[in-house]
């Protein structure tokens, strides 16, 4: 579905008579992306509040005004401050509200959450006017740029928290709307179903989504401890250009541009020094495992979040400072930056391997050998790392967690309503787009594992499995098989029952008659005519 349906859709669910029973449209892009054309009242132009009825009062005003403009003084609430243009056509679009109305505008990410955003927010709540919500469109909404801008609701009642959700598809950017109209305070830790922030901080999608997965981080592993970059570091250091960095002990290189990767390791780099910052580290962090971390996928998250300029997008010294990272003990550290060492020399003798084979023929079976012991050890390993990620990721409208596969873990009993439920997520991900259940996971990502079920219910791992394959056979179909794919995965600690599903070439149907799907992270029956339509357009592609 094209990004802006998805938004459209949003944006009429807000309007719905239930919830607002007036609504203007402010129409001021040229890159229009909030569209509301059965608003009561629509106006276009940046002379707009000059054909508005000052006397009128609205429960929904849409405000669509382009990205990026300049910065100028204005007052607002007794206080002279700097605010982009954009946003104070927004300020002025506040006072059309009526004491339950709510207004929804396009903003720059990551909102108002740093640079002059705060003292905006601190304007305007002076006022009376409070951001109760931030939602992040799909990517390429946008036709003229690639920012992925969000879109902000004030309103007149102060929430003290914040609704945060992401925009994926129509349903579930209805449900979402629907949510945050009703008032609703989600128990959910994801950003698919939406998620309140209790003490309303928010510098952006990015850097939640990296907070979260830190914090996630720390619950999978006890040792970790996380810290801002700035309170591990001793010194912070960048040159002018033409100038080059001095090297000092215990130190990572961090690029504030491009796509350059931070190092230990001065002398390799390629850029100019002036583009990198130097973060010397405390003896809390080593500067191989500090490169390392902030190499990897949450690394590179926590990094992108950081980053700033729709022109020129660079990362400044004052945002690295407050860069989340998670440090293990000095022991770990050691053993992680000693496996990255050997992996590197692993790369190098397998790029070796692959220069001399043609030449060497009688050498490829011992080789072959080898590397088949190689990989079923590194296969384990990456499965492993798999959950742990995902877990750490939360659930979506491709990932599903179920902490058992039958067993009610509050009353300690076999429930077969359990079994239906983790039934019902394979066959929504067959009848979309497929996806991955993990089962031993809760959904907050906690990892207690299966052990217990199978050790209760079925003595040992091959009849848990047995039981499921049954469950499969018996409830889902024998023709599914090729879509599934199964198995108990070890972490050491625990045992995850992980199944992967591709989406299937024809509808299917849970015990031969009940279909599902997946709308978001969550699973949904279809019946008579949306059950037609669905078949029609999925699987007649």
């Amino acid at each position: 579905m094209h990004p802006k349906s998805i938004v459209g859709n949003f944006v009429e669910a807000l309007a719905a008579p239930q919830f607002a029973k007036s609504a203007i449209a402010i129409k001021l892009s040229s890159d229009p992306t909030l569209d509301l054309p059965d608003a009561e009242t629509i106006v276009e132009g940046f002379d707009w509040i000059d054909r508005v009825d000052p006397n009128k009062s609205y429960d929904l005003v849409v405000v669509d005004i382009p990205l990026g403009m300049g910065r100028k003084k204005i007052e607002i609430g007794g206080s002279t401050i700097s605010a982009r243009e954009n946003w104070i056509e927004l300020s002025k679009a506040l006072h059309l509200l009526t004491p339950i109305g709510l207004c929804v505008s396009i903003v720059e990410p990551p909102a108002f959450g740093i640079s002059e955003g705060p003292k905006f927010q601190e304007a305007l709540a002076s006022e009376g006017f409070y951001l109760n919500g931030v939602f992040n469109v799909p990517p390429n909404l946008l036709t003229t740029t690639t920012i992925r801008p969000v879109i902000v609701a004030f309103s007149r009642e102060d929430h003290s928290s914040l609704f945060v959700a992401e925009l994926e598809e129509k349903n579930q950017a209805v449900a979402i709307a629907q949510a945050f109209s009703h008032g609703d305070d989600p128990e959910s830790n994801s950003l698919h179903e939406g998620m309140t922030l209790v003490d309303g901080r928010f510098d952006g999608f990015e850097s939640l989504k990296a907070r979260l997965q830190v914090d996630r981080l720390k619950t999978q592993y006890k040792d970790y401890k996380s810290y801002v970059l700035g309170e591990i570091a001793i010194e912070m250091n960048t040159v002018r250009s033409g100038e080059s960095l001095e090297h000092k002990d215990n130190s990572i290189y961090v690029p504030t541009i491009g796509t350059s990767v931070v190092t230990d390791d001065l002398s390799s780099v390629t850029i100019k020094h002036h583009n990198l910052i130097q973060v010397v580290l405390s003896d809390i962090a080593k500067s191989q495992y500090a490169a390392a971390f902030f190499r990897s996928d949450l690394g590179l998250l926590i990094l992108r979040s950081l980053v700033r300029g729709a022109v020129i997008p660079l990362i400044k010294k004052s945002d690295l400072a407050q860069a989340q990272i998670a440090v293990p003990t000095l022991k770990e550290q050691q053993e992680i930056v000693r496996s990255h060492s050997q992996l590197q020399t692993l790369k190098v003798a397998i790029a070796n391997f692959q220069r001399e084979l043609a030449l060497n023929p009688g050498s490829a079976s011992a080789i072959r050998g080898q590397v088949d012991s190689m990989l079923e050890t590194i296969g384990g390993l990456t499965e492993a790392d798999r959950v742990m990620s995902l877990s750490r990721e939360g659930e979506s409208a491709t990932v599903e967690f179920k902490e058992s596969f039958s067993l009610d873990v509050r009353k300690g009993t076999k429930e077969k309503y359990i079994e239906l439920s983790a039934l019902k997520t394979i066959v929504a991900f067959l009848n979309t787009n497929g996806g991955v259940l993990l089962v031993g996971v809760t959904d907050a990502g906690d990892i207690p594992g299966i052990r217990y079920e199978v050790e209760k219910f079925h003595k040992s791992v091959d009849a848990f499995l047995l039981h499921f394959k049954n469950q499969l056979k018996q409830r889902v179909g024998e023709q599914n098989y090729p879509y599934i794919n199964h198995r108990l995965v070890d972490l050491g600690h625990a045992n995850v029952l992980m199944v992967d599903c591709k989406p299937a070439s024809s509808p299917c149907y849970l015990d031969g008659k009940e279909f599902y799907v997946r709308t978001n992270p969550a699973t949904d029956k279809l019946e008579g005519p949306k059950l037609v339509e669905y078949v029609q357009n999925h699987f007649n592609k």
